[in-house]
């Protein structure tokens, strides 16, 4: 096949012929390194060999770093370029792209397309990878992959007569026994990284992880994301219940989560405030949590003095003797005294809040209101807060039972997922992390059964958000042995030929949209190779007409832009389209196309975009570059 960069570099000059490639080995590998790896490259921009040694785990220099094999082919992975395009299956299409999608397919290469367009513009991330249980294998073969081959081959790791060195059997037999910890850290290192690509300055990302994998996952998101952006790994309540065990019942697992994370506060449960007096309709309830005398508090003699209520005296610690010792200085530095000042309380005791049990003064805590912190003292009405806490996932609502009785509910159906998430916690981070501006894009590229994009739909009618999705999940079969009932839900009620994971993922979040009255529309897409490309027999008329809108999809990917319909305008019908001042050719007629040129000659506005593979004549196409070559942008 001939790749896209050799079309590319032929086609501006109107070529159809491709020269004989002279180059030695040595110059062919320093090419690839500069085109398609380059965190190979020196600050000179030639390879380093320092640089190439430490990738390759050849470096015998020690130091704290999380080392394991493979990891230099796994960062070559995450350098490769990617030949592969979004097309749209869905069953109905309607004739306009989707803000939100999900795509059918590996994550790495879905990871990769995404890049074009979303590099630093997602603004939150949640995951939910492979647990690494050692009770089943991966089902992504990273090893077999077509660039996994070709890396290995730049790298010298097989010879030309495809020879594998030891290194490399070595690797691959790791790789294949997927329970390994250096599998799994090779698998999750280059999407890792890819994702660490795609967030904004201001996001953050959510892994969901358990025991197996989390010390490991907590040293390599020190080294993608950078150790400073570590914020928190929450543990998480999986169940409740535990089965008869001579070991401990493991219930729960965690939630790592690293980037620019401002937690918003959260609104206390009214409900822990029971207690009820005459201000009950203004105040709400209260509850009786400190009083007022405490005994590790710097002593401070202005807040240390008589209290009398109905006639009788009140002294911190209830002795009067001890009172009368520290007045006359004999005090620890840390000792008994009241914590408001005889202000705060003379103010306090005059609008009821404070009250007397078991001969103690109490203060109030009401939940719509306090003292205000400042002189003059008056009553400050809003509704309580807190801090988010590092056990807030310890609730039974963020539970996989909780979970899976939410997927049943959905589904009609028991058991379809083992360990789908909660919305209920998916919601949360998301109204976390994403509530200044309502309008941010959630990513999910382990998306199983959906959860995210359910989420995102109720947390946008929540709050009236308009926050978008995007979903990957790979499109993996289902085994009917290990997951009948899945595999008979896909068969039977949703007619599926070979039922798949990415079947339930579709159908889940149908069924939420549907469920929730939710306006939100949704695309699904498949990626596909480009095409194949004999350049010495025809460099034009290469791609056939595909769907339209699949091209300007694909376009504006390659162009930065992120997949929207909402500005899109269809110049010509199925050859020129506008999106803001830029132009998106996408054909041009075989002889002559007088049309689309006065178009582009009476807008000078902005760029022109062309699809690489444009089905044209070469005295056509040799025209359009001459006349618009420096407003082109060839894709």
């Amino acid at each position: 096949m001939v790749k896209k960069d050799e079309v590319l570099k032929h086609k501006e000059l109107g070529k159809v012929v491709v020269k004989q490639d002279n180059r030695d080995d040595g110059q062919k590998l320093k090419d690839f390194i500069k085109e398609n790896i380059s965190s190979m490259l020196g600050s000179d921009g030639e390879p380093d060999l320092g640089k190439i040694r430490d990738i390759l785990g050849l470096s015998s220099l020690n130091g704290y770093e999380l080392k394991f094999p493979g990891k230099g082919i796994a960062n070559a992975l995450y350098s490769a370029p990617i030949y592969k395009e979004l097309k749209n299956i869905d069953e109905n299409k309607s004739n306009k792209i989707n803000e939100n999608f999900i795509i059918k397919g590996d994550n790495l290469d879905a990871l990769k397309i995404l890049a074009k367009g979303y590099t630093n513009k997602i603004k939150m991330i949640y995951i939910d990878p492979p647990y690494n249980t050692m009770n089943n294998d991966f089902i992504y073969n990273d090893n077999f992959r077509a660039d996994f081959d070709a890396v290995a081959r730049i790298s010298g790791l097989i010879d030309e007569s495809g020879n594998k060195s030891k290194n490399l059997e070595e690797m691959e037999r790791i790789f294949k026994g997927t329970r390994t910890h250096s599998a799994w850290l090779c698998f999750m290192y280059p999407r890792l990284k890819l994702a660490r690509d795609l967030l904004k300055d201001d996001g953050v990302i959510f892994i969901s992880i358990d025991d197996n994998e989390q010390a490991n996952l907590k040293l390599l998101c020190d080294e993608i994301f950078g150790e400073e952006n570590f914020v928190a790994c929450l543990p998480r309540v999986t169940k409740k219940a535990g089965k008869s065990t001579d070991k401990i019942a493991l219930n729960h697992d965690y939630l790592l989560c690293y980037g620019s994370c401002n937690l918003s506060q959260i609104e206390v449960d009214e409900s822990d405030y029971k207690e009820r007096d005459e201000f009950f309709d203004e105040r709400g309830g209260y509850k009786l949590n400190q009083t007022l005398d405490y005994n590790s508090l710097q002593y401070s003699k202005t807040m240390d003095y008589e209290i009398k209520i109905d006639n009788k005296t009140f002294y911190a610690g209830s002795d009067k003797e001890l009172f009368l010792q520290r007045a006359i200085g004999n005090h620890n530095k840390i000792d008994w005294v009241w914590r408001w000042s005889k202000d705060k309380f003379d103010f306090g005791l005059k609008n009821g809040f404070v009250e007397i049990r078991n001969n103690r003064i109490y203060t109030k805590t009401y939940y719509k209101c306090k003292i205000s912190d400042k002189k003059p003292y008056k009553i400050e009405y809003s509704d309580r807060t807190k801090n988010v806490s590092s056990l807030e996932f310890i609730d039974n609502k963020y539970s996989n039972d909780n979970a899976n009785k939410n997927l049943q509910s959905i589904l009609g159906q028991k058991n379809i997922f083992d360990y789908s998430k909660s919305v209920e916690m998916v919601k949360f981070l998301i109204s976390q992390t994403c509530s200044d501006t309502k309008n941010d894009i959630i990513l999910d590229f382990f998306a199983g059964s959906g959860t995210t994009a359910h989420a995102v739909m109720a947390q946008n009618l929540a709050d009236n958000g308009n926050r978008k999705f995007i979903l990957v999940q790979l499109d993996e079969s289902i085994d009917e042995k290990k997951s009948k009932t899945a595999f008979e839900f896909c068969k039977n009620e949703l007619k599926s030929e070979i039922p798949n994971i990415s079947d339930i993922t579709i159908e889940r979040v149908k069924r939420a949209k549907k469920a929730l009255n939710s306006q939100m529309e949704f695309s699904v897409y498949e990626m596909t190779d480009e095409p194949d490309i004999d350049v010495e027999e025809n460099l034009f008329g290469a791609r056939q007409i595909i769907n339209p809108l699949d091209l300007v999809t694909n376009m504006l990917l390659k162009s930065g832009n992120e997949i929207s319909g909402k500005n899109i305008e269809c110049v010509i019908e199925n050859r020129l389209y506008k999106v803001g001042n830029d132009y998106f050719v996408l054909d041009l007629l075989q002889k002559d196309d007088k049309e689309l040129f006065k178009v582009l000659d009476k807008d000078r506005n902005g760029n022109v975009y062309a699809d690489i593979y444009i089905n044209c004549d070469i005295e056509v196409w040799l025209n359009f570059y001459a006349k618009f070559k420096e407003r082109l942008r060839i894709l």
